[in-house]
């Protein structure tokens, strides 16, 4: 897939105060070789299922639900179930640090006969013996992480690389190179986590061609807590800095923190992907630039090419989401309901 450094959105669909029902098109990005984001890439108009035949048994497994990101896709996988009429149990691994106890909710899922599992993996390829092996007695479908093919039915994800450019491009476009160099500390997230792998490389790629230089890289864990620590340790090792860019998680974190420190005027912010938070600092000119991949609806667009498998009609085995980079000039004027669960909703384990 050739890089571009401009990102364009989705067709703008149904209101923010509507889920899912009744608009179920949208124009996404198909991969020409499944679960190869190098090989060629195009759009494609998308209609998501209306109902199911029958209540298929879905079992989810997730990295966590600790933060927005994550509770945005659970938001997406439980609307478009409820609307279709399946079933769908959640698991979370806790963390992803958290490989083994997600290889046994996966295992334990295939034992217990569901007729699909929707992983949100842990690991690029950690987890690959076990998908494996499950897929032998049941379909294996990727959302929104990344994963080796082997054994996998399908997936829905975005390339993670592009969502690095995408935040890359900001510098570009802002320190061209031979300009004004500030310096940025960058937090990607947790460093075997394929996500992190492709957004890293795409961001280092891109800074590549802005003057902008990067101070250091910190990984870890994308809990609160975690990284909180890890901007204060940027913040300490680097008193000129000027930037703070990396997982939104960090981002959030980082508002805080600088308020605390009196810094908000000197270090600014840009972040990597989308959650509420984001929304609000890029709506207040806190945060500067914010790409969405849509993590909602990569919820909906993962049920649905499950349960288009189960029901053997054809299915992309491999699309997701048009990246869209969200600045405060165009926080209005993006389907904010495909990146973002509403307000109310809760982390929600089961549907019957």
């Amino acid at each position: 897939m050739k890089h571009s450094t401009k990102f364009v959105a989705a067709v703008a669909i149904a209101s923010s105060q509507v889920a899912f029902a009744g608009m179920p098109n949208w124009t996404v990005t198909q991969w020409e070789q499944p679960f190869d984001f190098g090989s060629a890439a195009s759009p494609m108009n998308y209609e998501a299922l209306d109902q199911a035949s029958k209540k298929w048994k879905l079992c989810v497994v997730f990295p966590h639900l600790k933060d927005p990101y994550w509770v945005a896709t659970n938001y997406g996988v439980v609307s478009h179930a409820e609307s279709i009429g399946v079933s769908v149990d959640l698991f979370e691994a806790g963390g992803y640090g958290e490989l083994e106890e997600q290889k046994r909710l996966v295992k334990d899922c295939a034992a217990k006969g569901y007729d699909a599992i929707l992983l949100g993996t842990v690991s690029y390829d950690a987890m690959t013996s076990t998908v494996v092996e499950v897929s032998q007695s049941v379909p294996v479908f990727a959302t929104v992480n990344a994963i080796e093919g082997d054994g996998i039915s399908g997936m829905v994800s975005v390339d993670w690389t592009d969502m690095g450019r995408a935040a890359a491009d900001y510098f570009v476009e802002n320190y061209p190179a031979g300009g004004d160099a500030p310096s940025v500390a960058w937090l990607p997230g947790p460093e075997t986590a394929g996500w992190v792998i492709f957004t890293d490389n795409g961001f280092q790629e891109v800074m590549q061609n802005s003057a902008a230089q990067i101070a250091d890289v910190y990984y870890g864990d994308t809990g609160a807590d975690v990284q909180r620590a890890l901007v204060e340790e940027a913040l300490d090792a680097n008193p000129d800095l000027e930037y703070i860019a990396g997982n939104a998680v960090a981002i959030e974190a980082a508002m805080g923190v600088l308020r605390q420190r009196g810094l908000t005027d000197q270090v600014n912010l840009v972040a990597d992907y989308f959650t509420p938070a984001m929304y609000r600092g890029v709506r207040r000119g806190i945060v500067s630039s914010a790409p969405t991949d849509s993590a909602a609806l990569q919820g909906v667009l993962s049920v649905d090419q499950a349960v288009r498998h189960l029901e053997g009609m054809e299915y992309p085995r491999h699309f997701g989401p048009v990246i869209f980079s969200v600045t405060k000039q165009n926080a209005g004027d993006f389907p904010v309901n495909e990146s973002l669960a509403p307000a109310d909703f809760s982390p929600t384990f089961k549907v019957e």
